[in-house]
Order: structure tokens, then sequence, then C-alpha cells
């Protein structure tokens, strides 16, 4: 193995000072195991060089960047909000001084790595197994046919699911957005740590269908012929990015690497298992990525909208799931009398509309909360907000089981 990972529980207790050891740090929100060969390549041209590999979390990742001492010297990331901070106090390097070639999604401090595209993957075996219609976009997997065959992962835990998230918010609007989010979550059967591994458990046959991005899918298909995938119409284009950290005396450990990753031989690699990304100098060809995102709406909101994601469907899956169950179930009743129909929209309404409105969407309050693990004014609000969600889901329970009884009596 020529390169070591350090684990997040080294940095709690000792700092690292990259230049004194000949280490070049880089913090990820990948999985290490995606940047392999691209390290090892670089490692064989710079003998004597110790690459260590931070991977982290978001959240985590920014708490690591404030500290003084985090000895960071590259930044490798799906998620802008991971660089902003550092761009904004001019703690990086210029993107002119480590590539001549410029990507349209570069700014001035941050570069583009790669592109990836998003959709639907599935395992045909289990479509086939039950019966399920092949899907053909994301709208279309709230229908009960779905009911417990999806998977998705959190956008508090994964980047790009978080891009996946905010584009759906800013597609329909705040209401719609999460009216549809509520369908999606009352269908699925896991929610995964990362996106990765919601395109494993399908490759796995563990669910059938999952909302991932196109290189975890690619990878699968290299093993699995019954794995397709099918890139989401009037989807999004999601870049990577990576910066070099302008950390004296170590400054240009950080400019050799980023060069190297944003060079022809490494651009041409990133195409190939296992990271699997568009090059940086063209946007990819992916015909149906038409839809941008507004990116300073989605780091401007992107603690509550990961934490409203988290307390409505992530933490409420047993409950959310039997309520569109039972919602799925009496839609297929022939002849509700006018009360029964009532009760079902009410029902409905309920497990479909988020704790937080659009107009509250929009104050300081909500835009201004902060991680709850280590806010406990924002640990409390959340836990608000989760109550809040939790009864309406069982208000909703409740009244589906009141149409069900009343229907079989009358029968």
């Amino acid at each position: 193995m020529l390169y070591r990972l350090v684990l997040v529980l080294l940095l709690a207790t000792f700092p690292l000072h990259a230049s004194e050891n000949k280490q070049l740090v880089i913090l990820t929100t990948f999985n290490p195991a995606l940047l392999s060969s691209s390290i090892e390549v670089f490692e064989q041209q710079h003998p004597g060089w110790d690459v260590l590999i931070l991977p982290r979390r978001e959240n985590e990742g920014l708490a690591l960047l404030a500290r003084p001492d985090h000895g960071v010297n590259v930044v490798l990331s799906s998620s802008r909000r991971l660089f902003q901070p550092l761009a904004d106090s001019h703690s990086l390097v210029p993107v002119s001084e480590l590539s001549s070639e410029h990507s349209q999604l570069d700014s001035d401090y941050i570069a583009v790595l790669g592109y990836s595209g998003c959709g639907i993957i599935w395992n045909q075996r289990y479509i086939d197994r039950y019966a399920l219609p092949v899907p053909s976009r994301w709208e279309s997997l709230i229908a009960p046919v779905y009911h417990d065959h999806l998977v998705m992962s959190s956008p508090s835990r994964s980047a790009t699911t978080h891009l996946i998230v905010e584009s759906l918010l800013q597609r329909y609007g705040w209401q719609q957005g999460w009216r549809l989010l509520l369908q999606l979550g009352g269908n699925l059967n896991a929610i995964s740590a990362s996106n990765q591994r919601a395109t494993d458990l399908v490759a796995r046959g563990q669910s059938g269908i999952g909302l991932v991005i196109d290189s975890y899918a690619r990878e699968q298909q290299d093993h699995f012929p019954f794995i397709h995938f099918q890139y989401q119409p009037d989807s999004i284009v999601l870049p990577s990015y990576i910066a070099a950290l302008d950390r004296k005396p170590s400054r240009l450990m950080g400019i050799e690497f980023v060069r190297f990753m944003l060079s022809a031989s490494s651009q041409a690699r990133i195409e190939q298992s296992p990271i699997y990304k568009y090059r940086r100098a063209n946007t990819p060809a992916i015909d149906t990525a038409t839809f941008t995102v507004d990116t300073g709406l989605m780091e401007k909101r992107a603690v509550a909208v990961q934490q409203l994601f988290d307390i409505s469907i992530s933490q409420q899956q047993p409950l959310l799931n039997y309520a569109w169950q039972l919602i799925h179930n009496i839609r297929q009743l022939p002849a509700l009398t006018p009360q029964q129909t009532e009760q079902l929209e009410l029902a409905v309404t309920l497990a479909s509309t988020t704790v937080i409105s659009a107009e509250q969407a929009g104050t300081a309050d909500f835009l201004s909360l902060q991680d709850p693990v280590r806010h406990p004014a924002s640990e409390r609000l959340v836990g608000l907000w989760q109550a809040q969600m939790s009864r309406q889901l069982q208000q909703s329970i409740r009244l589906s089981q009141g149409i069900l009884m009343s229907y079989r009596q009358e029968r």
C-alpha cells in the first residue's frame, strides 16, 4: 500500500505537521479508495513524499478546517460549501497558478476536477422478481408499486445527495419539492450512509432502485450486467472540486498535487476506474443535464435542509413508510364515502408536508441554523421540528387506520 489512511480519531488528539514530515495531507469527502490509483502514480513520481488522506463528511471537514493546526494541503470534494470559508479568507492558491486550462465552472480559487451526472440505478433481476416497471425518472418513483423498494442516502452524509435534494427543491419550489421528497421517502426501504453505499445495496439486491450519481453506477455496471443506469431528464451536472491551501512552508506541495490532478494524464485517468469522472475541460455530454442549481442559495440553507431531511425522512423512516403504505392501500379501495375521501386528503397532506413552510424557510432563524452536534440551541430547535413531524405522521396513520376500519364495517 503506497499511501496511508489517517483516521478521524487521530486528529482529535494529535495535530498534523505536514511540512516537518514531508507529508502531503488531503482532506476529502470521497471514499479514499477512489483516489488510490492516482495517488500511487503521484507517489511514484515524488519519492519520499508521504500522502495522507483524511476522509471526512462535509460538516466534519468544515470543523477541521476551522482549526489553526489542521495541517491540510489539499481539499477535494463534491461539496462547494467545504471550500467557501477558505476562499472567503483568501487561504487558497489561485486557480491561475494551478492550471493553464480553464473550466467554465472554475472560480478564482476553486478548480473543477471533473463532472458527474445523476439519475436512477436499478437491479434488473430485482425488477423482474417483484414485477416492477422499469423507472423512468425520480418523480415516477412516488408510485405505490415502488413502495419499500427504493434506496437513497442522506444529504447530511453525502454531498452529492445534498445536490440532488436541493435540485428538486429549487426545480419544484419549497412546498412541492418537499411533497415529492416525502413521498419518495415513504417508498424507501433503506437510507444509506453514502451515495456509493446506495449503489452497493442495489447491486446486492437488497434494494431495487436508487437515486445515485453515474460514477458509482458505472463501477457496478463493470461487474454486474444486470445493473442499469439512466440519467434523470432535465437533470444537473455535479462537479467535483479541488483546491490547494496557501500554507507556508508546505504551499508548493499542495500546488504540485493539484497540478498533477489537473494534468492531461490524470484527467484521462479519472475517466477510468475507480473514480469515473468526466474531464474538466468540457461540460460532460449529458444532453439531459439542463438544470442549474443556485449554489449560493444551497450553501446559505445547507445545514437547515440537511437537518430537515433527516428529521422528516431519515429519522422517521418506520413512521413515514407505514403512513404511505396505508395511504397506498386506501387509494386502491373503490367507492370511498365523502367523509373518508376528506380524511384521506388530510392524511396525505400530513404525510407530505414539511414542518417548515416556504415563508419560514427564508427567515434568519432558519438560514442561520448551525450543526446541532456542536450547537445546543440548534439541537433544541431541530428536536422541536422532529417532534412536530412525528406528530404529523402519527396523526396521518390514525386517520388512515380509521378509514380502513370504517370501510370494513360498511362492507
